[in-house]
């Protein structure tokens, strides 16, 4: 192992949680045997900063699900791939014939239409600055990394369907965590990000290791030499896993990397 991609959410944590002591460790131990740890999430380079700063991981960040690979210091972009505006209204319209929240990234900055229960409680806990603007459509949409649906859940598999039925084969619908859908290209997903980040870092593909739970991470995890995904894991993420680790709840990140290094 001489790269370690590791999602955040309901992964390395919980959603609003912060790293133990026993992963900060963990992750220490990773690096001190010659490992370079990115970050791999489908939040912005913002929404991440409380998890780089805990842990101290400050190398490649891949962010936006793919799209955007930024210095994981500076913020500058290394990478960038954005949807078209003619996706992102497609999306859109999408959204509202099943009539569910839909919101867009500028930077780090969420733009919705409508403030909701959702809105308060997404820019609450990942910390970020927000627009209500009902004319959204009308704003520069050429910088548009992916377009998130918050849904129910429960409804989660069938509107999953329905909405994929419905967009063009160039993009690609992915699930971060139960009842997000994210709507990005399928040129800018996780998987194609590691390898960029794995090539610009010299280390062969069979030397990576990538760490996730849902399907925004399946085709890193297919990707990497190496693909392990945690116990809470997405059903298809588990079948498609080399290897299946502890729960993000009990550290299984942690837990793996202590016994992968002590063997």
């Amino acid at each position: 192992m001489k790269l370690l991609a590791l999602d955040i959410d309901d992964t390395l944590v919980m959603t609003g949680k912060l790293p133990s002591e026993r992963l900060k460790r963990a992750i220490r131990l990773a690096e001190n045997n010659g490992v370079t740890v990115v970050l791999a999430t489908g939040r912005g380079f913002l929404g991440t900063k409380k998890i780089r700063e805990s842990l101290s991981v400050f190398g490649p960040l891949i962010h936006y699900g793919g799209a955007v690979i930024s210095d994981g210091r500076t913020g500058e972009h290394l990478f960038v791939n954005y949807l078209r505006p003619d996706d992102v209204v497609t999306a859109f319209a999408i959204a509202d014939t099943f009539d569910i929240h839909a919101q867009i990234y500028e930077e780090d900055t969420v733009v919705f239409r409508r403030e909701n229960a959702f809105t308060k409680q997404y820019t609450s806990i990942l910390n970020l600055p927000y627009i209500v603007d009902p004319q959204l459509l009308f704003r520069p949409l050429d910088s548009i990394p992916k377009v998130l649906f918050a849904v129910d859940p429960a409804q989660e598999k069938e509107l999953y369907r329905e909405i994929r039925a419905l967009l063009p084969n160039h993009l690609s619908v992915l699930c971060s965590k139960p009842g997000f859908i994210e709507i990005g290209s399928v040129s800018s997903t996780k998987g194609k990000a590691l390898e960029k980040v794995a090539a610009m870092l010299n280390i062969p593909r069979e030397e990576v290791t990538a760490i996730g739970d849902n399907t925004l991470d399946l085709d890193m995890i297919e990707w990497a030499g190496t693909g392990v995904c945690v116990e809470n894991a997405n059903a298809l993420v588990k079948e498609k896993a080399d290897l299946i680790i502890g729960s993000c709840e009990n550290d299984g990140v942690a837990e793996y990397l202590e016994s992968f290094f002590a063997s």
